[in-house]
């Protein structure tokens, strides 16, 4: 049976990778499940075991098929449509509502239509619930996303989601409102707290409502390791049933013996995990966590038995099957890896085989042996889940260890079952004042754990990961020698000497765990990783510098980077609450290490200087070079103008433009730069116009790189200009569809004249380009007709 599991599991994760080219070739697909029909049925006649695995592997291939080409099919539907639409908008849920509101919408444009899933800017005043119909003006948008090398995934997390397209809404009418029981708590509860400190965490904790949760205390959260705990999920859900069943045990105590049976404990705590469950509105974690729920006891009810192996991989077939677009999702990975980071710890190294002076420490009282427990299990998480929490936020805090073991007894103990009594009794009791006073002491103390985050780079993620891995490696092989080394013996051996104070059965380890082929998959994982390390290593010696204009929506940032080193030319927009800065590019310098030397902006538009403030924030040292007399973060710029010239590192940087600084630089005031590096000339023109292209012709000279100017605008990239540089390769920041509808054809077509290859930050996503030390160049884009389907533009 766990070979038909992971075969589904195989099956489902290979079919969301796909490009999308392969999931429309109808053709090949009959083909190929014709042939696997028929030798599933000729190994089935044969009484072969794989004959199941094979029938498995085609149902799960067609079911993920049929559901990717329906939402495939869906979003391009939508894509049709004209831009303005009139719809009926049904709320499903709200997820921020606090300077602005988003929510994800079931829209109708018709009566005949079918309601498709929409990802909604609500930029109309009336504030948004869930339940609520209107009626509106929503202006459709593609559903696509920006994509950076190693950057977060929007399109990504729309899929998972159903969601197949995106509409903003400037103005509607209400029509009704229809909220259920749990909405109507939610409501009550919302007016009840709204005006108290740390509300919007009592909101996520007792309703899975996150919508208020402002930007610092998700930050918050995130940088001390406990982002988990704001999110109802299987900790939660296991919790709330523990707490049911240990309240049915309480009150069995006054029954007959008779009376009593294990089964109704369970059932109470089950049902308590479903109220739970509704409460946080069935969010996906919460139904997966009730699904393994349910799954474990059904096994309890019909004393089935399976190991801890067979019943997670069970419980993950069920929820792949049941969704395969839920492979798409990171929480679901985050989830699954912690439970298995668990389980492999409590299997290696159990707490039972653990003795103090000769006596096992269940022997010294349960509420100590409980306490060494959660000690127990927050080592396994911080050794094994602290590379996986690397991978998927780029960092780890050092004191997440400590944080672990005070704030979750505190959070599961006492603040959570507080938040649902407060909840369920209404606050008769005004239970609210103390888990106000928790929740704001448990918040200052994260507080104090905050400077313990430490930005990991990819390159220092894979030689964490590296080291780890070698280490376990060691570990397993000492564990083999020394059980055998203990098997030669007549006597009694130990890993540790009696007369310590702990000891640990290494015999009994190795006996119940496949420790070959465990060691077997570690030496293959870590052979993958020394190949992408050395070929890492490879790259960067052969490449003299790199040249990466990053997709950053409709304005634009060019990183000009060698040995670690950077230099920012624009920094992109920014807005009210937030900027590009934050969210592309100060991440993406965290990924690759580097540290910015200097920061050059071109002109004084937002679109091109917004993230200023917040990279010099990060940035103290960082130089700043204008055009302009304006300062950012009280920093006074360096002077960008014509006869400038500097070297930074291995490249010669002129200015072109302009003539003098002014006091607020304009597009045709653009600090134009040329970079050479003796055989190359790269020219960024900023937003200079066909005006300013002309008045400095003569300064131009032949060029290999043209960052095209105003994201391709009409009023610029003249044809003189094209004639007098003469670029091989030209490089446009656009952002997907612009309400300018940049780049203009006309630009295109004209670089097409001049055999000019174009690439637009809309359409490929973030382009890096290598100047290797033999002269050539290669280009290197973040999105690709070989990458996974959601990738892809449609």
């Amino acid at each position: 049976m766990e070979r038909i599991a992971i075969a589904c599991i195989v099956s489902c994760l290979a079919m969301m990778y796909l490009p999308f080219a392969w999931i429309f070739l109808t053709a090949f697909w009959g083909v190929f499940f014709t042939v696997a029909s028929l030798l599933a049925l000729w190994l089935i006649r044969k009484k072969n075991q794989w004959g199941g695995v094979i029938i498995s592997i085609i149902f799960s291939c067609c079911w993920c098929l049929f559901l990717i080409q329906q939402l495939i099919t869906q979003a391009q539907y939508v894509q049709t449509l004209p831009k303005k639409q009139r719809a009926q908008i049904m709320i499903e849920k709200v997820l921020h509502q606090r300077d602005y509101q988003t929510a994800i919408a079931l829209l109708k444009f018709s009566d005949e239509d079918e309601n498709y899933r929409f990802y909604l800017s609500w930029q109309a005043p009336q504030p948004l619930a869930a339940g609520q119909s209107w009626l509106g003006e929503v202006t459709l948008k593609p559903l696509a996303s920006r994509a950076n090398f190693g950057g977060f995934q929007r399109q990504k997390w729309l899929y998972a989601n159903h969601i197949v397209g995106y509409a903003v809404v400037k103005n509607a009418v209400f029509v009704a409102d229809h909220p259920d029981l749990r909405e109507r708590l939610l409501r009550h509860n919302l007016d009840l707290w709204q005006q108290q400190p740390q509300s919007e965490l009592f909101l996520a904790l007792g309703f899975g409502d996150k919508r208020f949760l402002s930007q610092e205390t998700l930050q918050l959260f995130q940088q001390t390791g406990t982002a988990h705990l704001i999110a109802i999920s299987g900790l939660h859900i296991g919790l709330v049933m523990l707490l049911g069943v240990a309240l049915a045990r309480s009150v069995q105590y006054f029954l007959p013996a008779h009376r009593i049976t294990p089964f109704l404990p369970l059932l109470f705590g089950g049902m308590c995990a479903l109220l739970y469950s509704y409460l946080a509105d069935f969010s996906i974690p919460t139904v997966r966590a009730i699904i393994a729920l349910i799954f474990l006891l059904w096994l309890r009810f019909f004393r089935s038995y399976l190991n801890w192996w067979q019943c997670y991989v069970r419980c993950i077939a069920i929820f792949v099957l049941l969704d395969p677009l839920i492979l798409l999702s990171d929480s679901f990975w985050l989830s699954a890896l912690a439970v298995l980071c668990l389980l492999i710890w409590n299997h290696l190294f159990p707490l039972s085989v653990c003795s103090v002076r000769g006596k096992k420490l269940h022997q010294f009282g349960k509420i100590t042996y409980y306490i060494l427990a959660l000690i127990h299990l927050q080592i396994g998480l911080f050794l094994l889940f602290t590379p996986i929490t690397i991978f998927f936020f780029s960092g780890f805090n050092f004191f997440n260890l400590w944080i672990n073991l005070w704030i979750v007894p505190i959070f599961s103990f006492v603040l959570i079952p507080l938040i649902l009594f407060s909840i369920l009794t209404f606050d008769y009791f005004h239970s609210w004042a103390l888990c106000q006073f928790i929740a704001q002491q448990c918040v200052e103390g994260l507080k104090i754990f905050k400077t313990g985050w430490h930005p990991v780079s990819e390159l220092e993620n894979l030689w964490i990961s590296l080291i780890f891995l070698g280490l376990c490696l060691l570990w397993g092989m000492f564990c083999i020698r020394y059980a055998k080394y203990q098997r030669t013996k007549t006597d009694e051996h130990h890993w540790l000497p009696t007369s310590t104070l702990f000891r640990l059965e290494v015999s009994a380890l190795v006996e119940r765990t496949d420790f070959q082929t465990i060691l077997k998959i570690i030496g293959m994982i870590l052979g993958i990783m020394l190949w992408q390390l050395g070929f890492y290593y490879y790259q960067q010696y052969r490449t003299l510098w790199t040249l990466e204009m990053l997709d950053v929506g409709q304005g634009m940032s060019i990183l000009i980077r060698q040995n670690g080193k950077g230099v920012l030319y624009d920094t992109a927009a920014s807005w009210r609450g937030g900027s590009m800065a934050e969210l592309e590019i100060i991440p993406y310098l965290q990924r690759q290490g580097i540290e910015l030397e200097a920061i050059i902006i071109s002109h004084d538009d937002n679109d091109h200087s917004g993230g200023a403030e917040m990279l010099l924030r990060y940035f103290p040292n960082a130089t700043l070079i204008t055009s302009s007399e304006k300062t950012y973060a009280g920093k006074t710029p360096e002077p960008c103008y014509q006869g400038v010239q500097w070297r930074w590192r291995d490249l010669d940087w002129q200015v072109i433009a302009p003539y003098k600084v002014e006091k607020t630089a304009k597009n045709h005031q653009s600090c134009v730069m040329l970079i050479n590096d003796g055989k190359h000339n790269v020219l960024l023109t900023g937003d200079l116009d066909k005006t300013a292209e002309l008045q400095y012709l003569e300064h131009f000279p032949t060029i290999d790189i043209l960052q095209v100017a105003h994201h391709g605008s009409r009023t610029s990239t003249s044809t003189t200009f094209l004639q007098k540089t003469a670029p091989k390769i030209a490089l446009i920041s656009a952002g997907i569809g612009n309400q300018w509808h940049f780049p203009h054809q006309d630009i295109i077509s004209r670089l097409r004249q001049f055999q000019v290859d174009t690439l637009v930050t809309a359409t490929v996503g973030q382009i890096r380009l290598r100047f290797t030390k033999q002269g050539n160049i290669e280009v290197e884009t973040a999105r690709t007709l070989l990458q996974p389907w959601f990738k892809q533009l449609l």
